[in-house]
């Protein structure tokens, strides 16, 4: 008695049915900026100030707040 995979009538349909895509993308590319210290990269139009890896300052925003005295 051969033994035979149940499922290989299901892999089978799958892989036939599979749907084709018309276009292939054959070089793919992410936009992200790399840190200067560390080479990790951080996305573009991000608000982070600092790396999450290394913590290298990519801005640096000095803020004074004075209060008034009346």
């Amino acid at each position: 008695m051969s033994k035979t995979n149940p499922f290989r009538k299901t892999a089978d349909n799958a892989a036939s049915t599979a749907k084709k895509w018309d276009s292939e993308i054959t070089n793919p590319s992410v936009y992200a900026r790399i840190c200067p210290l560390c080479g990790a990269p951080r996305p573009v139009n991000s608000d982070i100030s600092y790396c999450s890896y290394c913590r290298y300052n990519f801005m640096s925003v000095d803020i004074n707040i004075e209060r008034k005295h009346e």
